[in-house]
Parts: structure tokens; C-alpha cells; sequence
């Protein structure tokens, strides 16, 4: 089961870096599970939020109410593991212009420091000069998919629907979330890279920090505090996260006509004006915070 786990990151495990957004809301809004109500449903809908690299050694899994799954009709997350386009992925990994693989455009030091990790990880273990190829935010996701202390929450409860037979779906195409990343220039793409190889901030670090500010439910706050160490791109942000929002947003509404599902998707598209928290308020649904318990590990 490992394997849709990791192509799933390609893209989604992301949100590691997704920071740029500063505050504007005058209420920090806090909670990772929300119910939607409104626009004449007759069940309600709920709303979950998730981080895609998590410390499992630092806090035990969110837990969610009980009986949550029994309540839905259906489990959407960002993209539906078991229905990857593998044809559209692997075409879409690859860097087509020579004259921006890696090796041309990232420093020594860079580069030593990608091999270092490149050897630990799972993905690109035994790739050699091939990972010069394979477009940086690629590189960033399989090199955070192979940290051995971290889970994706997404997949745990993946995990337990598939238990509980909830039938599953996804917001996302393979193809929409290869574009996304297409989006964003290769050189933007190689300067975030070169900062996440920094080895000043290791991706332990990064995962730790992540799992804590995660842990606290504050929603605007996740997409602000991680940007101390790694500044991103304006376009990054727009083709990463808000872009992405107003689809996920109106691919929901359609769902709500028909369905009360479940969807879950990374709480770094919840928060600030152009959260998906926002966005669905401003087409007439009602969202209501339900508490979810997150206990430090062995408690």
C-alpha cells in the first residue's frame, strides 16, 4: 500500500512549502474539521483538513469524531489514490528543455547536497545523473516522501475508509495537479529547491515544525509561520493553492448537489480569503468548526 502513497505526494506533500500567504482576515480561524451546511442540503457535509508529512513521534493522529465515516455518503480527497494516470504522471515528471536540467542550473554545492539526500531516499535511490531531469518540486516531494519518521495523514484515513468500504473519490486529476506544477517557471521551481537543500534547516526539522504548527488548528497561521525559512514565489502560491481552491471549490459545490460527503483535503487550502473555508461561504454554504483531538505521542 505504500505505492499510491508516494505518487501521491508528487504533488500534495507540497503544502510542506505552500507559506507565502500572509494574514488579512481580522479572526484567525482555528480547527481542521468543518461541517457544511446550507444551499437547501439535506445532510450536512464535512470538511477535513490535513497535512500531507506528519511526526508521528512528536503527536498521535488527529482523531476524529466517532462514527464520522458512517455519517457521509462518500470519501473525496485531493486526488483518488488507486486511480492515478501513471502514463500522465510519468510524462509529467520530466524536465523537456536540456538547457534547465539541474545540473546547468543549480550550484555545487546544491547539487552535492541533492545527491546526499537523493542516496537516502527511497524514490530517487540509484537514479544517478537521471534526477538532473526530473523537475525540482518532483525532487522536493519524493525527498520528503522518503523520511521515514513522517506519515501522511491523508493516507491513514485513506487507509480507513478502504476499511470501511466508503466508496472514495478524487477533486483532482493526475493530469490537473501535473499542471498546476507546470505552472510554476523551472528556474522558480530550482530556487526553492536550492533553499530546501540548505542543510541549516534539515528536513526533520522542517517536518517537525510542520507537524507542531499543524497540531495547534490555526488555520492562517500554518500558511504563515513556515515561510520564515523558506520564502517562496508569488506564483508558486497562485498555481499551488489559490488557483487550485476556486477548482476544488466549485468542484465541492457541484458534489453538494447530489452528495454529503466527506473531503478531505491539506488545511494549507483553508485558510485566509482565498481558503476553501471562504470560498464556499461565499456561495451560500454555512461552515461550522467540529473539535478534533490530537494527543502528543504516548499520551
Amino acid at each position: 500500500m505504500k505505492q499510491p502513497m508516494y505518487i501521491n505526494t508528487i504533488v500534495i506533500c507540497i503544502v510542506l512549502f505552500v507559506s507565502v500567504c500572509k494574514v488579512t482576515t481580522a479572526q484567525q480561524k482555528k480547527g481542521l474539521l468543518w461541517e457544511i451546511t446550507g444551499k437547501d442540503m439535506k445532510e450536512p457535509a464535512y470538511l477535513f483538513g490535513t497535512v500531507h508529512l506528519y511526526d508521528t513521534t512528536l503527536y498521535g493522529l488527529p482523531q476524529l469524531p466517532a462514527g464520522l465515516l458512517n455519517k457521509v455518503s462518500k470519501v473525496y480527497f485531493e486526488m483518488d489514490f488507486a486511480n492515478v494516470d501513471q502514463a500522465e504522471l510519468m510524462a509529467g515528471v520530466i524536465i523537456k528543455d536540456t538547457t534547465q536540467y539541474l545540473d546547468k542550473i543549480l550550484d555545487s554545492t546544491s547539487l552535492r547536497s541533492l545527491h546526499k539526500l537523493a542516496a537516502a531516499s527511497p524514490m530517487l535511490k540509484g537514479m544517478g545523473n537521471k534526477i538532473y531531469k526530473i523537475k525540482p518540486l518532483i525532487l522536493m516531494s519524493w525527498v520528503a516522501a522518503g523520511y521515514t519518521n513522517a506519515t501522511t495523514v491523508d493516507f491513514e484515513l485513506y487507509r480507513n475508509a478502504l476499511a470501511q468500504k466508503k466508496p472514495i473519490g478524487g477533486l483532482e486529476t493526475t493530469k490537473e495537479q501535473m499542471a498546476a506544477i507546470n505552472a510554476v517557471p523551472i528556474v522558480k521551481q530550482a530556487d526553492m529547491l536550492k533553499k530546501s537543500l540548505d542543510e541549516s534547516c534539515s528536513l526533520e526539522q522542517q517536518v517537525k515544525k510542520l507537524t507542531e504548527v499543524y497540531t495547534k488548528q490555526e488555520l492562517d497561521n500554518l500558511m504563515t509561520v513556515l515561510n520564515d525559512n523558506m520564502p517562496v514565489d508569488p506564483s508558486f502560491d497562485d498555481a499551488i493553492r489559490a488557483n487550485r481552491n476556486v477548482t476544488m471549490t466549485n468542484k465541492i459545490d457541484s458534489i453538494l448537489r447530489t452528495e454529503h460527503p466527506l473531503v478531505v483535503v491539506g488545511a494549507g487550502h483553508f485558510g485566509n480569503h482565498t481558503g476553501l473555508i471562504a470560498l464556499l461561504q461565499q456561495k451560500g454554504y454555512t461552515l461550522k468548526n467540529v473539535p478534533v483531538i490530537i494527543k502528543k505521542a504516548h499520551e
